[in-house]
């Protein structure tokens, strides 16, 4: 049988925690030479309505020792935000988000899931920049500062709290009701102070860890002038931390290699006048090169975690890797296997495989 899982189930099955061991010891393997990813690829289709522009992206990997293939996918309409800027809607669109991971065994070609991508989406980003301050942040690092009060900060602030002894986090939003409820919750979840910051500066002043959590594509909402001395920064998007913030940090870690932009996007039909192209990750040159450790040599000790009590350090989040939706897709499937289906739903594998040949 196939599995379809939720996102109720996966967060049933998955804690962030859970997340991180995988991903750290799929990334040993992937370093070890026994996993491999395909970076992420695009591809834009403008509507002649001028508009609207479909969007589909996809990445995957494999790891041998897990026996898993996984493939992580979107489809998406972006519409014009602006006269010079398309991107996706803040809800989705009217039928919300469609994401999905397929899961294939590796020894007997079979698909063994499909998967609601949200949430595990949302905890491999945590997971590898909680990976990443197990190296890269003070061991003594207690305030945690969350720029964004969403999804990604609240897997973020698992993934440090599993790694740090965190005992306060100054959390700012641009919305009160966002950063005051996020508060509340958390206050409650982890039994920590969790203060809700009116100016993002102030959220920053004092912290060990400063985590950018927020879905801003093209505002830089970290200022290099609010870095203070032995701070550990993460990122999700190229966009968030400004020049000066890059310029002041003294070592920087990636997550995947760079890849070929130019081969990483396919467009066709014909883009509104005045619209700018796709990015298509160029913003992380600004941050990384080909020289900037990889956080797997970080963890199997190829690359030097940090140095000394002051420096600044930041692990820039240059996209993912179909490595950590395997790594995930194994921990989940293993979870069920302990736990029982739950609502989980099945799906006969015969309806995957065909006598023609393909």
């Amino acid at each position: 049988m196939v599995y379809f899982i939720n996102n109720d189930d996966v967060q049933r099955l998955m804690s962030v925690k859970d997340c991180m061991d995988a991903i750290e010891d799929a990334y040993r393997e992937w370093d070890a030479g026994q996993a491999a990813i395909r970076p992420k690829t695009s591809l834009y289709i403008y509507n002649r309505d001028q508009e609207t522009r479909y969007n589909f992206t996809s990445m995957e990997g494999a790891v041998e020792k897990l026996g898993i293939f996984a493939i992580r996918m979107r489809s998406d309409i972006e519409r014009r935000l602006s006269p010079a800027v398309m991107g996706r809607l803040p809800a989705g669109g009217e039928k919300g988000y469609c994401g999905l991971i397929v899961l294939f065994s590796t020894k007997t070609k079979s698909p063994l899931a499909i998967i609601n991508d949200g949430f595990i989406q949302h905890a491999r980003v945590a997971a590898c920049a909680g990976i990443a301050a197990k190296y890269l942040a003070r061991e003594d690092a207690s305030v945690l500062c969350l720029l964004g009060s969403q999804w990604m900060a609240r897997t973020h602030i698992m993934a440090f709290h599993a790694v740090r002894p965190i005992k306060r986090v100054q959390v700012y939003s641009p919305t009160k009701q966002n950063r005051e409820a996020f508060a509340k919750e958390f206050t409650g979840r982890l039994d920590i102070e969790v203060r809700p910051m009116e100016r993002p500066e102030d959220a920053v002043r004092g912290a060990h860890i400063v985590a950018c959590c927020t879905d801003s594509h093209r505002n830089a909402i970290l200022k290099g002038a609010w870095l203070e001395a032995g701070m550990f920064v993460s990122n999700v998007l190229a966009a968030e931390l400004d020049d000066e913030t890059l310029e002041r940090m003294d070592y920087t870690v990636k997550n995947q290699p760079l890849r070929n932009l130019e081969a990483a996007v396919s467009i066709g039909g014909r883009a509104p006048e005045g619209v700018a192209p796709p990015s298509e990750g160029r913003g992380w040159l600004r941050q990384v090169n080909d020289q900037t450790p990889l956080l797997s040599s970080v963890i199997v000790g190829k690359a030097r975690g940090r140095k000394s009590p002051g420096e600044i350090t930041f692990f820039s989040n240059n996209e993912g890797t179909g490595v950590q939706f395997a790594a995930a897709g194994s921990v989940i499937l293993s979870k069920l296997k302990e736990t029982g289906l739950g609502g989980v739903k099945e799906i006969p594998d015969e309806w995957f495989f065909q006598e023609i040949p393909d």
